[in-house]
């Protein structure tokens, strides 16, 4: 029986999705190494790709001195003299820097090429991993089952790319919309108030934030507990979505606040090592939000903790029960299951001759 997903049932979803990350905690590590391989991939493509294009008015721009002009201005500023040739000198600096961008235009369109094309690979090799880590929360949501990452992610890589190719097509224009709304907005509040322009942009940032996680919650879910090809799981992702949209908006709106919170702090507390872990473990939260998500509204019995079962064929309460190891071969048609009787009818037998032979004696 489905199950609606309703504010307690928010709450549940948040609550078993991190009991399974802290039991499935290595795979935050796995999954940490995995990004640190991608980004050394995307700077070597970036210095090949930008040193080249953009050494030239690198040149240029420093033979101005940019960093001393703009901060004896700054200086100026602030301590109150400023005249008008500070003015014109800051004017001629713009005008120079304007003159070697002009006469680099080509080198400018090329470079913006370039970023655009490497922003293109940086999120098709991060996403190419949804697919695998997703893979792995499942078996262990299925049936307690502890997969490696890496023979997943390359038993899987035909599936993941198609994924991941798909899902960066879709999403690069999105975002790029997304980022000329914030803009606009900024630039049109800007010229009310400044400090209503930051509140309405930060508001306005965490919205797309929570919108574009949970445009595509279910559909890796949908691939890989209902075995559909990448096209199908698109098109039940957004079909079911119609009816739960505001539900997960609200958990990644929440998530994305937190996560705003907790990068800050461990920016200032371990001057950013920590930010590395935090942004590993969140990829892989992200996708277990989604898995717990798509087995609640599908009423699914799933593992949250090592022989602890959440039932969801429960229409209004789900329970949560001590699992019997037979039992749950038994449901998930493990082997299990097929020698767990045997072997009880075996026992009993043993148990049986036992009495006998003292009964005889």
């Amino acid at each position: 029986m489905k199950e609606n997903l309703s504010s307690w049932g928010d709450a549940m979803i948040c609550k078993n999705s991190f009991s399974i990350l802290s039991n499935r905690f290595s795979l935050v590590y796995k999954t940490l190494f995995y990004v640190l391989v991608v980004a050394l991939v995307i700077v070597a493509l970036a210095a090949a790709m930008l040193l080249p294009t953009l050494s030239g008015i690198v040149d240029s721009l420093n033979g101005l001195d940019l960093a001393g002009k703009i901060g004896d201005y700054l200086n100026k500023v602030f301590s109150g003299q400023v005249d008008a040739a500070e003015f014109e000198s800051i004017e001629a600096l713009f005008a120079d820097i304007g003159r070697v961008f002009a006469e680099n235009t080509s080198k400018l369109i090329l470079a913006g090429v370039f970023l655009l094309l490497l922003y293109f690979i940086g999120m098709f090799l991060i996403s190419m991993c949804y697919y695998s880590v997703s893979d792995v929360i499942d078996a262990y949501m299925n049936s307690g089952s502890n997969f490696p990452f890496m023979s997943n992610y390359v038993h899987n890589f035909k599936t993941s790319a198609k994924f991941a190719l798909l899902y960066t097509l879709i999403n690069i224009p999105l975002q790029i919309a997304f980022m000329l709304v914030v803009v606009g907005v900024a630039l049109l509040f800007s010229m009310v108030n400044i400090v209503l322009t930051v509140f309405l942009v930060s508001l306005l940032c965490f919205c797309i934030f929570a919108i574009n996680k949970c445009m595509f919650s279910l559909w890796i879910p949908a691939m890989v507990v209902g075995n559909m090809s990448c096209v199908q799981a698109l098109k039940y992702n957004f079909k079911t979505l119609k009816s739960r949209f505001t539900s997960l908006f609200g958990i990644y709106f929440a998530y994305g606040l937190l996560m705003a919170m907790l990068f800050v702090s461990s920016l200032v507390v371990t001057f950013g090592v920590g930010t590395l872990l935090l942004l590993a473990g969140a990829l892989v939260f992200v996708r277990i939000v989604n898995m717990v998500a798509y087995y609640h509204i599908n009423g699914l019995k799933y593992y949250k903790a090592d022989n602890v079962v959440i039932d969801n064929s429960k229409k209004f309460s789900p329970s949560v029960y001590t699992a019997d190891e037979a039992e749950v071969a038994e449901h998930y048609h493990l082997p299990a299951a097929e020698s767990a009787a045997p072997e009880e009818e075996k026992a009993s037998g043993s148990e049986e001759a036992e009495e006998k032979s003292g009964e005889e004696e």
